[in-house]
């Protein structure tokens, strides 16, 4: 039972405050825009390490070896990277240029 009067109390308090908010102080509005700068900050060098995580596991960058991928993954990438010739590379441009161009068709503009 205290509780719930504890709590009946709690709502008037929130819902009706002693003081009116008369708005943020210079020093809080600073503190706001530091913690604002420094959390972009993280964001920033954490999308940069997530990047570089990716370059580092992409298998068809140029940089970094197929092998330092674990397992399977690695073994079937270096193939993939080194059993084809010139006619397979060539073979799968002349393939993704022929869907690239779908695609551009569809968002280039009719003449009228």
């Amino acid at each position: 039972m205290n509780e719930i009067q504890k709590s009946a109390q709690e709502t008037e308090r929130i819902t009706q405050p002693e003081n009116k908010f008369k708005g943020y102080t210079l020093e809080e509005l600073r503190y706001q825009r530091a913690l604002v700068l420094l959390q972009k900050e993280f964001c920033k060098s954490r999308i940069t390490r997530n990047i570089n995580n990716l370059q580092k596991s992409n298998p068809l960058s140029p940089s970094t070896a197929a092998s330092s991928l674990p397992g399977k993954v690695g073994f079937v990438a270096s193939k993939l990277l080194t059993g084809l010739n010139y006619l397979d590379y060539a073979m799968i441009g002349f393939s993704l240029f022929g869907t690239a161009r779908k695609i551009f068709s569809i968002f280039r503009r009719r003449k009228k």
